[in-house]
């Protein structure tokens, strides 16, 4: 059986790879990173992403310009990446502190999570034993005067 120490490495080395995996996918130049791409429902295509960039915009005079592939993105030269290493790292520590989120995207971490917190948990009657103590002790400390 492992120790604490070996499985509370584990989870920091399997958290630093997921971390470092969620940096590559938000931080790479993809049309779902950038700044100026919108996603709009188009009837018969699903969700297409369309570029808002007033600069793409001038010199297409047709219309909207569908960005939705990784070539259309990596020929812009105009690329701008919505997203910076401290919202991602921010991002990652919300969905780790959410259990249902963690659950869904990370179940391994999740379950990691799980199993590293506190498992002893008092009874009913060990916790009204501790709020009985606590209590009498106040009472003494109120009757001798030994607040102050």
């Amino acid at each position: 059986m492992r120790t604490r120490d070996e499985f509370l490495a584990r989870f920091e080395e399997l958290r630093f790879r997921r971390l470092v995996q969620r940096k590559e996918k938000f931080l790479s130049r993809s049309h779902m990173n950038c700044m100026y791409n919108v996603r709009l429902r188009v009837r018969g295509h699903g969700k297409l992403g369309f570029c808002r960039n007033p600069e793409v915009l001038k010199k297409v005079s047709g219309g909207p310009v569908v960005c939705d592939e990784e070539g259309t993105c990596n020929r812009c030269p105009l690329f701008n990446c919505r997203n910076t290493i401290e919202t991602v790292e921010r991002d990652f520590e919300e969905v780790l502190s959410s259990p249902a989120r963690c659950g869904n995207e990370y179940p391994k971490l999740a379950v990691m999570i799980w199993s590293l917190q506190d498992t002893t948990r008092r009874s009913r009657k060990a916790r009204l034993r501790t709020s009985i103590r606590e209590l009498f002790r106040a009472t003494l400390s109120l009757t001798f005067f030994r607040w102050w």
